[in-house]
């Protein structure tokens, strides 16, 4: 039976051990693999353009939603292009383009990054969310939040729903 998973986007190595795990299942059971992201990153091009590097009023005015919407649909077509080398491996593994998606989490809600991808997988009714098993030894986390990836996967736990698998 197809899958429907949902992979975090963390920024790290690591997360290409979840990539290649997301694959070999599709290759297994076919389905279905979306990539979420937490948070929409301004450019680099944006920050250099806005100052010292510091925190800054581009921060703020994303913080508040003060942004226009032509800017933060070009800041997540970068990140979505920024998985590249994510979408080689999968189609290394013969995943197909059409069995790959995006998503960015609705982060409203200020509860965290853990808290916005458990809020994913059960609104989009996924089977299986996956972490790399290095986001744990590593203690990764989004940058700029506190929440690791002990947080994501206890968030997930409580679910009634998609499995967590750790790659």
């Amino acid at each position: 039976m197809a899958k429907k998973m949902l992979v975090p986007v963390f920024p790290s190595d690591r997360f290409y051990e979840a990539v290649v795990r997301a694959a070999d299942i599709i290759n297994d059971e076919g389905g279905l693999i979306v990539f979420v992201f937490t948070k929409i990153r301004p450019s680099p091009e944006a920050y250099a353009s806005d100052g010292d590097g510091r925190t800054s009023e581009l921060d703020l005015s994303m913080d508040a939603g003060d942004v226009d919407v032509e800017d933060i649909d070009k800041w997540r077509d970068q990140q979505i292009a920024g998985l590249e080398e994510a979408r080689q491996l999968l189609f290394d593994r013969g995943v197909r383009e059409s069995q790959i998606e995006y998503v960015f989490a609705d982060d409203a809600d200020t509860e965290g990054t853990a808290q916005a991808i458990a809020d994913e997988a059960a609104a989009g009714a996924y089977d299986m969310v996956i972490l790399s098993h290095g986001y744990f030894e590593n203690e990764v986390n989004e940058p700029g939040e506190d929440n690791t990836a002990q947080d994501v996967a206890h968030a997930v736990a409580e679910l009634d729903g998609p499995s967590l698998i750790v790659a």
